[in-house]
């Protein structure tokens, strides 16, 4: 695995230009801007994308052998390599908040959004986009509607992170966790790193589910991506939908 990485002062969309070039750009192109005009989060929301302060890039894998019940997992080895970054750079209270959220204690601090384009049932092009709050100031980020932080007011010294290494940080991260991946009789590692990473295993939960509010307690994470959700109708799993905890 090879990263090809292209720079952008600004841009729409690093998705938005990553899918409408996927057939010309080699697989595993990382398209990375320091501006977005137009950054979205899941379902349409906007993602906020000043100049300078963050980290925003689109990974693309071109790989048309990929079963397709599993891309749901990919968003979340990304989100997997950003934990890994994070603790290694002692950030110790960061977490993965399912499907592919990370927060530091009740925090957002980075957001995975995965689109892809399929043809006659076959993968032809994924985008996982990533943006990493760096070094947002707090006053920059209390205009959100929801708990956000960046790597910058978490640690204590002042001096603003280098958003290329960090960058590559990622990238090293995500190479390990898609090169165990790969090999389908090693993807319990990669589950046992989500268990790791993840608070939420034993806890009450309520997950949104398109009109639905499921109750319960979350289990466990399938190879798959899904979450195992006990309810009052036994063991659910799901693919997608809001998750939060559940004050009892």
């Amino acid at each position: 695995m090879k990263f090809q990485i292209k720079k952008f002062e600004t841009i729409d969309s690093t998705n938005s230009y990553t899918l409408q070039n996927a057939d010309t750009l080699e697989d595993f192109t990382v398209i990375s801007a320091a501006q977005q005009t137009k950054g979205r989060g899941r379902k349409g929301r906007e993602w906020l994308s000043p100049s300078g302060d963050n980290l925003y890039f689109t990974l693309l894998i071109k790989n048309p052998e990929i079963d397709l019940k599993q891309l749901s997992s990919l968003p979340q080895l990304m989100a997997l390599a950003v934990n890994q970054m994070l603790k290694q750079c002692g950030l110790k209270n960061s977490w993965i908040k399912w499907p592919n959220d990370v927060f530091i204690n009740d925090a957002k601090i980075c957001g995975v959004l995965c689109e892809s384009k399929i043809q006659a049932g076959k993968l032809t092009a994924l985008a996982i986009g990533v943006g990493v709050n760096i070094n947002t100031s707090v006053e920059a980020l209390s205009s959100l509607e929801n708990t956000a932080t960046s790597m910058l007011i978490e640690t204590p010294d002042t001096t603003p992170y280098q958003a290329d290494e960090i960058l590559h940080f990622i990238l090293m991260k995500f190479k390990d966790n898609y090169t165990i991946w790969q090999d389908a009789k090693k993807r319990d590692q990669i589950v046992e790193r989500w268990r790791q990473a993840s608070r939420l295993i034993g806890q009450q939960v309520v997950l949104k589910d398109d009109q639905r509010l499921i109750y319960g307690t979350a289990i466990d994470f399938t190879q798959s991506g899904e979450i195992i959700i006990q309810t009052e109708k036994g063991f659910q799993t799901f693919s997608y939908g809001d998750l939060s905890l559940r004050l009892v």
